[in-house]
């Protein structure tokens, strides 16, 4: 009687006030307190233009796009526009809401917001400027709640017209973007309305509540977008940084969810021991804490539970939440715990759809109200971080980086756009710069002075961070980017403002080249240019012979009688093609123009020092036939980057084949198969004995991680691993019960860059520019130094610690340990990485390695 009731009284105000019984229905649970007479008619609620209720359904992006649109034709106060699209050809879209006077002079109140980063004005007054507020949904795909929750928030802000609701749109700048991850989104919401059931069924091993590999979680390229803010390698990621830089937000909110059986987590996170030391200390002992009095009030209201300074942190400024913090904002992370499906059992009752849609959607006003109210503050501390930002950078003994590297102008390049993409100020340099031993050549080296604005970037992609306030930490603590792209690069202490040239606003213009012109003997390619690889896959592609040398050596190429060859430089023979000498220029002109790399036509194959071209040491190079297993069992996340640098860097055409499809694969079309970290014990030994035949009869197999562990124990390869270490009293300590969960992180190697001294001539470590090389490890995983003296390609230093966390334990465990192995099996080869050599498709360094190991692995022999 009591419900009955309640829905009479509904249906009594909603007949009163002319709106939609539905509406109101929805309205009762979502917004409680609302007075629905403050509601503007004229807009459409989530609910009548979807035609389900918020929490039943799981709504796919296109309609989600689609009532953001709605919204902005029915209301001035929105503004809907595509700010890029994904992979996939999703729209990403952000819907603006101010008031329509605040619509009407939107560009100027941008220009006015920017003067916060300019050091020379004054603060912006808080009667004129507007509080820029972001929320950002649904960067994991399968977060999904955060993305219902998004047309909530639109629709409150716009039909809601309360005193306060006015004061928002009046006093802020809000933009949503509902789906950062659209993508992803789909992928999950397909999943969940495919499986979900009528009445839903909330036992946690249902199908609604465990999607099959690879989730919704990533993007088409399986990256986790929410790690890619700050090395911006996705082309979603790409969109959306643009978009930051156009706004600087004073707070942006990232909406997450985590484990069912958890609460709503949000900011402070652990003091000091979790804080990027580059940050001012204030940011995180003042801001974080007063937008968090907001929040908690929000959540107190609905009687939610919830925790802070637990598990999560700001060290890093890779995170949604993070990279704010190091542009003058606040960034928070907000997480729910997860229904995954319309309901799911919890150890403490049940968890809606509805529920966790509810909690992100009051956190999100809250933080609207923060930002209005403490705009002053927001203000302050904005201008104070980009002046106190600039002092850093003054008071530096480094007065600025300088990089670039003429024989690898593509990864140069690269590198500089990086910069740009993140608003540092760079700059050509007017003259050659000698510095510790390296030339910088002025053409194709640029300078980053630290005296700027965005200093605290700059430290953060240039500087390694080698001490932490604690040893637990959420994820990596290596970021330094400059270390991961490898790329030639030094700090200039002395005054070099007179080699300084003109700035670089926009990446320039390059044309590959076929230095020399025309032969009628033979061309030459660089290995060490990062572009040289889709270079030479589009020669095998096009069925071109093509050799690479093994040893170095000079040759005669135009003017110059001394150029200089290294170990990997591609070789085409003239005579070797089946074609006119003519039409073979023309093609390589071709190759040359779409991957911006140089040829070097020479007339001889007698060379002024080192071997000749028709050395034995100049091997033909078969085509990669390439197969890498997917799906259950193996690391989404490594698929995707192996995909990710096959596809869009080389341009190959990798086949992915599922690991239950695996054994039943005629595996004859391939010559090189990738097992990326995974759990391969499902399969039989039927299908190690296939595997091993086809190493034996002349195939490359490439291992990372695990899967390094599982061709060891399988016998694939006669290597070893180091599974013990002298024990110590350490591990009979007695510790308290709530260290456990600390205790085991702090035992973990997370994300550290190590030095290894690399072997240059093996084929695996073609191109590399000398012997110091810099691995990120991110696993426990060990890999024993090769009793074949030359199948170590790579072993870790006994001095190896670069950058980041690393305990004392895993460092002993970690000398003299083996990087990479590359080891002859019958008439195959077997390479095997210790981790990961395309972490996060930002780790240059070791993707030119797994690189080699697919284009050069059937050249070994050991």
């Amino acid at each position: 009687m009591k419900n009955l009731g309640k829905a009479v009284a509904i249906l009594i105000v909603a007949v009163s006030v002319g709106l939609p019984t539905g509406v109101l229905a929805q309205n009762d649970y979502y917004f409680p307190e609302m007075d629905e007479t403050e509601l503007d008619k004229e807009i459409p609620s989530p609910k009548q233009f979807l035609g389900y209720d918020i929490g039943t359904h799981y709504t796919r992006h296109d309609r989600i796009v689609a009532y953001f649109k709605e919204l902005a034709e029915h209301s001035d106060k929105a503004s809907f526009q595509v700010i890029g699209e994904t992979y996939e050809k999703r729209p990403q879209v952000v819907l603006t809401i101010s008031s329509p006077e605040n619509h009407s002079n939107i560009e100027d109140i941008r220009q006015q917001h920017l003067t916060l980063l300019d050091p020379e004005e004054p603060v912006l007054d808080p009667s004129e400027g507007k509080s820029i507020v972001a929320l950002n949904y649904s960067v994991h795909g399968d977060e999904t709640s955060s993305g219902e929750a998004a047309m909530l928030t639109a629709y409150y802000l716009i039909a809601n017209e309360s005193d306060e609701t006015q004061e928002f749109l009046d006093e802020s700048v809000i933009h949503i973007d509902p789906a950062q991850n659209p993508d992803g989104r789909d992928r999950a919401a397909h999943w969940h309305n495919s499986y979900k059931s009528f009445p839903a069924v909330a036992d946690p091993v249902d199908a609604e509540h465990n999607q099959a590999w690879p989730r919704g979680r990533t993007n088409h390229f399986l990256h986790d977008l929410n790690r890619d803010w700050f090395a911006v390698t996705q082309q979603e990621s790409e969109n959306r940084v643009d978009f930051y830089h156009r706004w600087y937000p004073n707070v942006q909110i990232d909406f997450h969810e985590m484990g069912t059986n958890s609460t709503y987590y949000l900011e402070p996170t652990q003091p000091v021991r979790t804080w990027n030391p580059i940050i001012p200390e204030y940011h995180y002992e003042v801001m974080n804490p007063l937008l968090a009095e907001y929040q908690t009030e929000a959540l107190d209201n609905l009687g939610s539970l919830y925790w802070t300074k637990e598990i999560f942190d700001n060290i890093s400024p890779i995170y949604g939440s993070t990279y704010p913090d190091i542009q003058g904002g606040v960034g928070v992370t907000f997480e729910v715990g997860s229904s995954r499906g319309l309901v799911q059992e919890s150890n403490a009752g049940e968890v809606t759809f509805r529920s966790t849609i509810l909690k992100h959607l009051h956190t999100g006003i809250a933080t609207v109200r923060a930002a209005v109210n403490e705009k002053q503050k927001l203000f302050e501390y904005q201008k104070d971080f980009y002046q106190s930002a600039r002092e850093m950078g003054q008071d530096q003994p480094t007065e600025a980086y300088i990089f670039g590297d003429d024989d690898n102008l593509s990864l140069t390049h690269k590198f500089l756009d990086l910069l740009l993409t993140h608003r540092l100020d760079v700059f050509e340099i007017d003259s050659d710069i000698e510095q510790n031993g390296k030339t910088f050549e002025a053409g194709s080296s640029y300078m980053v002075p630290t005296d700027q604005i965005h200093y605290r970037v700059i430290h953060d992609i240039f500087e390694a961070n080698t001490s932490f306030p604690d040893s637990v930490f959420y994820d990596i603590t290596g970021w330094s980017l400059a270390h991961g792209y490898g790329i030639e690069y030094e700090e200039l202490e002395s005054n070099y403002s007179n080699a300084q040239g003109a700035q670089v606003t926009e990446l320039p213009e390059r044309s590959g080249t076929v230095k020399g012109g025309a032969s009628e003997y033979a061309y030459l390619l660089k290995w060490s240019d990062y572009n040289a690889s889709p270079a030479l896959y589009d020669l095998l592609d096009s069925d071109f012979t093509v050799r690479v040398a093994h040893k170095p050596f000079t040759a005669n190429v135009a003017a110059n009688h001394g150029e200089e060859f290294g170990y990997g430089t591609i070789v085409i023979s003239v005579q070797e093609q089946g074609m006119k000498p003519s039409e073979l220029y023309q093609k390589l002109r071709s190759v040359a123009k779409a991957h911006n790399v140089t040829f070097y036509s020479v007339d001889t194959g007698m060379t002024p020092s080192g071997i000749d071209l028709g050395s034995t040491n100049v091997r033909p190079i078969d085509k990669p036939e390439v197969a890498m297993v997917v799906g259950e069992g193996t690391s989404s996340y490594e698929v995707g980057e192996a995909w990710f640098l096959l596809n869009m860097h080389v341009g190959m055409d990798v086949t992915k084949i599922r690991s239950r499809q695996f054994p039943s694969t005629d595996l004859q079309r391939y010559n090189t198969i990738i097992l990326v970290d995974g759990n391969y014990s499902k399969w039989k030994k039927s299908t190690v004995k296939k595997v091993r035949r086809w190493v034996r009869s002349g195939g490359v197999l490439i291992t990372n991680e695990d899967a390094s562990r599982w061709a060891i124990e399988k016998e694939l390869v006669s290597e070893d691993l180091i599974k013990t270490f002298e024990d110590t009293a350490e591990s009979k300590k007695r510790y308290n019960y709530e260290e456990q969960a600390d205790r085991w992180r702090a035992d973990t190697i997370p994300g550290t860059i190590l030095e290894a001294d690399i072997d240059p001539s093996n084929p695996i470590a073609f191109g590399t520019p000398d012997r110091r090389q810099l691995f990120i490890k991110n696993s426990s995983l060990f890999l024993d130094q090769s009793e074949n003296p030359y199948a170590t390609v790579a072993q870790y230093t006994n001095e190896p610690f670069v950058g980041g966390h690393i305990n004392d334990k895993n460092l002993d465990k970690v000398r003299g340990t083996s990087a990479v192995v590359a080891r002859s099996e019958g008439n195959g080869n077997v390479i095997l990485f210790a981790d990961d050599p395309n972490f996060r498709s930002y780790w240059h360094t070791t993707s030119r390695l797994f690189l080699n190991a697919i284009f050069f692995g059937q050249n070994l022999s050991l």
